[in-house]
């Protein structure tokens, strides 16, 4: 059974996963200062060696020595490699942002509602930043119906993102605010926060702002063809869609966005029904870079209503 930890806030509980230190080794890593410093840091954000060593003013041998340690036990795990100034630095996160140390069952514990729809640990790590501890943090970005943008486009897309919303409910909780957004209402601010877009580049204002910086992009100049970096791969059917995660190029270190978007509104309901109903094989990455968070979907008619209702991952 995974453990849960449990937070009172306001007179409530509020549920997180937590990770059980039932390992010696991963107990003794945990009891270094240093090594716990290491592990508070990189909850926040993700960090290299250098980063770290900086960050905490610890000499960088030191840290490499620490984080060697702390990713055999589990703790903490390579989340990407980035090339800098000629050498490649590797990015590190905790595998869980909870640690438990359990001495006995518990007794007269209190009932508590769990999320409707368990999670795995890598689909976790997909969601975050946009999910964190549970609590849903960030925007929902649909493309307008009235004619905008640089393409005078209306968008016939944007009532998936209520099939989207729904599912993220069901996982996590968030605040009483409004968090999904038509495009055109989107400010200067808001760019800087989580975002996850739903819809292409001619719908979507913002997904067009970000397109040639994503790992799978839409090539607008030859009919809104999907085309990979990472395969080299071309797609050109409208029922084909992507799934890709980034960090936000507007506040890189802070957060980051997620793109659901098709060559037209079916290849979008394509990504929306991988993300509900497949997020684990979503969460695996690309076949052909699994360091790559970017999957290529196509929808399919499988009771033939005329209506997208399974998938088929192309990469």
């Amino acid at each position: 059974m995974e453990p849960y930890i449990l937070f009172k806030k306001e007179g409530k509980y509020v549920a997180a996963p937590a990770t059980l230190l039932d390992d010696f080794n991963k107990i003794l890593a945990v009891a270094n200062p240093l090594r716990l410093k290491i592990l508070k840091t990189l909850a926040s954000q993700p960090m290299y060696s250098r980063q770290l060593a900086n960050y905490l003013k610890v000499d960088e041998q030191t840290i490499y020595y620490h984080i060697k340690l702390l990713e055999k036990t589990g703790l903490i795990k390579l989340q990407k490699r980035e090339e800098k100034k000629g050498a490649v630095a590797k990015y590190y996160v905790v595998e869980s942002l909870n640690l438990v140390l359990n001495l006995a069952e518990p007794k007269d514990v209190e009932e508590f509602p769990l999320p409707a729809i368990p999670l795995s640990e890598k689909s976790r790590q997909f969601l975050y930043p946009h999910v964190k501890n549970g609590k849903l943090d960030t925007l929902i970005v649909i493309g307008s119906p009235d004619s905008h943008g640089p393409y005078r486009s209306q968008a016939r897309d944007g009532h998936y993102a209520v099939d989207l919303a729904l599912f993220l409910g069901s996982i996590s909780r968030c605040e009483p605010e409004f968090i999904t957004r038509l495009d055109t209402e989107i400010r200067e601010g808001d760019m800087k926060r989580n975002l996850i877009l739903v819809g292409g580049p001619i719908v979507n204002t913002v997904t067009y702002k970000i397109n040639e910086k994503l790992p799978i992009y839409f090539d607008i100049t030859h009919q809104s063809r999907i085309v990979s970096k990472i395969s080299n791969k071309t797609y050109y059917e409208d029922e084909c869609g992507i799934i890709v995660k980034i960090p936000n190029p507007f506040n890189p270190d802070e957060t980051g966005i997620l793109i659901l978007a098709g060559k037209r509104y079916w290849g979008t309901r394509a990504a929306i029904i991988a993300f509900v109903k497949h997020l684990d094989e979503v969460a695996e990455n690309n076949f052909y870079n699994p360091d790559v968070p970017a999957r290529v979907v196509k929808g399919i008619d499988e009771d033939s209503d005329g209506i997208i209702d399974t998938v088929e991952f192309l990469e």
